[in-house]
């Protein structure tokens, strides 16, 4: 179903991030609405494409000092948690 809390998309021409999270509600909206293009260009989520990107590059990072100090797994990984990295 269609969320307009968590899914912003415009109907015109335009990039399309398939990696956000909310992409499958665009998609079913511009299903749904007829539309031949849309983009994700206006959409306040456009920036955790980029939060996931850096979280991607620094994760072993955390993971390593999560070895060596076992007290900063409890810190980070409920963060690290909420984005799925393996994509």
């Amino acid at each position: 179903m269609y969320n307009t809390e968590s899914a912003h998309p415009v109907n015109r021409e335009g990039r399309r991030f398939i990696e956000c999270p909310f992409y499958g509600d665009c998609l079913m909206h511009a299903a749904k609405h007829n539309w031949t293009a849309w983009t994700c260009a206006k959409c306040p989520n456009l920036r955790l494409d980029l939060v996931c990107k850096k979280l991607k590059f620094i994760s072993p990072y955390y993971q390593l000092l999560s070895e060596i100090y076992p007290q900063f797994r409890t810190k980070y990984e409920p963060a690290i948690g909420l984005f799925d990295l393996e994509y």
